[in-house]
């Protein structure tokens, strides 16, 4: 990965390719104005005010001929997103129009961005740290509003100040404990052991805080996958459609309509879900249908949550009773659905305990929202959305983070047992030094170049 020291332009289209009002191709680095002094037209060469859009006419360095009209908007460094000079050209959006504006770029001079190259120059430049970078790709990538609203946060500091705090508070009990080792034969006191100990269970709590987030966190940034599973005409496929308020599924009385795994995305009261319907799993010697359930094996294994649904309307059967054992064996988390709630129950919380199903059913009906709306409450309990919702949103949604974090608690509790031990200044120095790295790494004040390059490779190219 090329850093952002090098003394070279790059360039990248900065949106996504395919019909638009607009395009945007990004221009950084020294020679960004020289670029695009290049390309426009020589009546308005003569002047790209600072932070001001000037309409031009595009042409091609090789041979003068104009193919497009844009805006184009000269930020001179440090304020931009870089730091550095920053040209952005918006042309006509289409996939032509774009990749010319890109060509006639990177033909006046500049060179092709590598993924994730202006955000990791912003970063390198000062701009950001590495919370407030990685943030940058969590926004484009937000699937929810929770998400970007998480991510949003991220990007304006709340993280970083955190983190940067507890960083302050190690260094600041290690200047002292490194003071008195240092200067052990003068009249420099020895730390307080006591003390010590009270710092190091503030920046302890301070830590635990921002982990007991953590797994809340995550879930806004990947998500939870739901497997939607159960006997033939059980009504998954209408249950499917009533979730995402659309007819994405075919629905039919003929059993078995079903023979692949859909999967489609479902914004859960902010929560990114994937849900996956599945095939109706009973005993057939039809080939295509013993696919569809071994991929409704398949789907089940790897979800995070079941919904096990059950027909209201009639007894259970022996199809019941196999995809409940099936359930069962994979050890998933099971939300127990009965369905066809409007018609008159034949199967109860009754019959489902003798399945092994602990705790009740959720009664829906999936012919119209009402209906589904005591189930959408009960997801969102079980996966623990509820907690997002009524309280402050989490800090921390990169596992990442919460890695590191875990890492710098573990370091911390080995400086408080010498504290309790009585060991040397020297034994308590140990944890806060490699907390004070492991917390740098978050941040960007210790990582590596390995580190950045594997963070900042993910990012799309006009990032």
């Amino acid at each position: 990965m090329a850093t952002a020291t090098a003394p070279d332009t790059i360039a990248a289209i900065a949106t996504a390719l395919g019909p638009a009002g607009i395009g945007v191709v990004r221009v950084s680095g020294p020679g960004a104005l020289a670029v695009a002094r290049r390309i426009i037209s020589d009546g308005s060469a003569g002047g790209l005010p600072d932070r001001v859009a000037t309409l031009v006419l595009l042409r091609d360095p090789h041979d003068g001929s104009f193919f497009d009209q844009a805006l184009v908007t000269y930020m001179a460094a440090p304020r931009s997103y870089t730091a550095e000079d920053v040209v952005e050209i918006s042309c006509h959006g289409g996939i032509a129009a774009v990749r010319a504006t890109l060509a006639a770029a990177l033909a006046a001079g500049a060179r092709l961005a590598e993924p994730g190259e202006f955000t990791l120059r912003a970063f390198l430049n000062g701009r950001i740290d590495l919370i407030q970078a990685e943030a940058v790709a969590d926004m484009v990538a937000a699937p929810t509003d929770l998400s970007l609203k998480a991510a949003r946060e991220q990007l304006g500091g709340r993280l970083s100040g955190e983190v940067a705090a507890a960083r302050a508070q190690c260094l600041k009990l290690l200047a002292r404990l490194e003071a008195g080792i240092d200067f052990s034969e003068d009249d420099v006191p020895p730390v307080d052991r006591r003390q010590a100990a009270v710092d190091l269970s503030a920046v302890r709590s301070r830590l635990d805080h921002l982990l007991d987030q953590a797994d809340r966190g995550r879930l806004l940034r990947t998500g939870v996958r739901l497997a939607i599973v159960g006997s033939p005409n059980v009504g998954k496929s209408s249950l499917l459609n009533a979730l995402l308020r659309s007819d994405r599924a075919i629905v039919t009385d003929v059993p078995g309509t079903t023979r692949d795994t859909l999967e489609e995305q479902l914004d859960l009261e902010g929560i990114p879900v994937v849900v996956v319907d599945t095939a109706g799993v009973r005993g057939t010697t039809d080939a295509i249908e013993s696919e569809g359930i071994a991929r409704s094996r398949r789907a089940l294994a790897e979800a995070d949550v079941a919904l096990l649904i059950f027909d209201a309307g009639r007894e259970l059967n022996d199809a019941d009773r196999a995809v409940a054992a099936m359930v069962r064996e994979y050890g998933v988390p099971v939300l127990a659905v009965l369905n066809k709630s409007d018609l008159p129950e034949k199967t109860g919380d009754g019959d489902l305990t003798a399945l092994g199903i602990d705790g009740p059913a959720v009664p829906t009906c999936a012919l119209n929202d009402a209906g589904v709306a005591p189930l959408r409450t009960a997801l969102l309990e079980l996966i623990g959305g509820g907690d997002i919702r009524a309280n402050e949103l989490p800090l921390v949604t990169n596992e990442r983070h919460q890695e590191a974090l875990r890492a710098a608690a573990a370091h911390l509790e080995g400086s408080a047992t010498a504290v309790a031990d009585d060991l040397p200044a020297d034994f308590i120095a140990i944890g806060l030094h490699g907390a004070v790295r492991v917390l740098g790494e978050v941040a960007g004040e210790d990582a590596t170049e390995d580190l950045l390059a594997n963070i900042f490779e993910r990012f799309c190219i006009g990032k």
